[in-house]
């Protein structure tokens, strides 16, 4: 039986009746179970196997924290969410474990259904129970980095002022840094040289610039990174993003298709940066490769901090697009882009590169012609 379920657990009664009465009536398709006591809730997992445990941070009994661990080792492959009244620093760190997502107090009911959307998401992605487990299991399993989180709570707001989003950006110097040095980059062709943040959020847009933050600070090197490897990750996937803008632009896409063609390219081996922090290597009964291992952690990751199926479908089918139920335009242009710069490497045409298939299913998407002249202009 594939039913969606949720396990909730809060010391708080009415906040359960609420829960209860809502999502009741938003997710139908959902089985809900409620428990006030963190005993009853490690009980009820023997007969139930929900897709999503939600816990209170603060409770009599335990910690919901330590409630959340317990779970990760009877259930690894929920979806582990804690609600706090405290998102800072200092209890995101504390939990980084074992929660892949933090809900701060007081919610909206619309913090939980989108919730339980990201959560089906994740259920839908090809991914073999084996994996799950095995992701579900990892120690620190990365949170979506403060400044983005910081930066999306605030532009949920009815009043946005670029000023504040300037501030936020600046709370991170990396990222300020490499934000300031692409809006000054040759590549975009803009006019006047940018000093400060408050210009680049002007100059690019905020939705560009919330995509930016994330991939900039998901590069950022730190002490569980290895710095060499992801600066090597780092400039390869901006060579790969330049690409795909270019392909995207021969193509005729609209601005916001650019914007996400550039972004997937900055993002599409975010699962190999992870694979080598997290050490996720593929199980010989998986009958997998290391490469498509990588492209579905990254996959997963990005359908955890909520970007759209698309997106998602294009990191996890980057390598070989035909393979998606649904190909995409996106999807065939990050792998154009992707063989675009392998044979950039090997001193080679592109277009030699590509098989039979992938010229057909380039014309499929009336891509073709306009890929085959620009790669053909990448030649001079």
């Amino acid at each position: 039986m594939n039913v969606p379920r949720v396990l909730f657990l809060d010391d708080e009664i009415n906040i359960l009746k609420s829960l209860k009465r809502v999502l009741h009536l938003h997710c139908r398709d959902w089985q809900f179970e409620f428990c006030t006591s963190p005993v009853d809730a490690l009980s009820l997992l023997l007969t139930f196997d929900p897709w999503v445990v939600v816990s209170d941070k603060l409770k009599p009994e335990m910690d919901g924290g330590d409630f959340l661990r317990l779970v990760s080792e009877k259930k690894p492959a929920a979806v582990r969410v804690l609600l706090t009244g405290d998102t800072s620093p200092e209890v995101a760190l504390e939990v980084s474990d074992v929660v892949h997502m933090l809900i701060a107090k007081p919610f909206e009911i619309e913090t939980f259904v989108q919730l339980l959307n990201r959560a089906q998401s994740l259920r839908s992605l090809p991914i073999t129970d084996v994996i799950r487990r095995q992701l579900g299991s990892i120690e620190c399993l990365p949170l979506v980095p403060k400044v983005y989180r910081e930066l999306t709570n605030y532009l949920s707001n009815d009043k946005i002022e670029t000023d504040e989003i300037a501030r936020i950006i600046s709370l991170e110097p990396f990222v300020l840094a490499k934000l300031i040095q692409l809006a000054n980059s040759a590549f975009f062709g803009f006019p006047r040289h940018v000093t400060n943040p408050h210009e680049a959020v002007v100059r690019f847009g905020v939705e560009f610039i919330k995509s930016l933050v994330l991939c900039f600070a998901v590069f950022k090197p730190s002490e569980t990174n290895n710095e060499q490897m992801s600066n090597h990750l780092f400039s390869d996937a901006m060579n790969i993003a330049s690409t795909s803008r270019q392909l995207a632009l021969a193509c005729g896409f609209d601005k916001e298709a650019l914007d996400q063609s550039f972004i997937l390219g900055l993002l599409h081996n975010i699962g190999m940066l992870m694979s080598s922090i997290l050490n996720i290597k593929p199980q010989p009964e998986e009958n997998i490769t290391q490469s498509t291992g990588d492209n579905i952690v990254g996959a997963y990751l990005l359908a955890l901090w909520e970007f759209n199926p698309e997106f998602v479908n294009a990191t996890l089918y980057q390598d070989g697009p035909e393979q998606a139920e649904e190909v995409s335009s996106l999807c065939c242009i990050l792998y154009v882009a992707k063989t675009v710069n392998s044979a950039r490497k090997k001193g080679i045409n592109a277009l030699d590169e590509l098989s039979a298939t992938d010229t057909s299913l380039l014309e499929s998407q009336g891509l073709l012609d306009n890929i085959t002249a620009c790669v053909n202009e990448f030649k001079n």
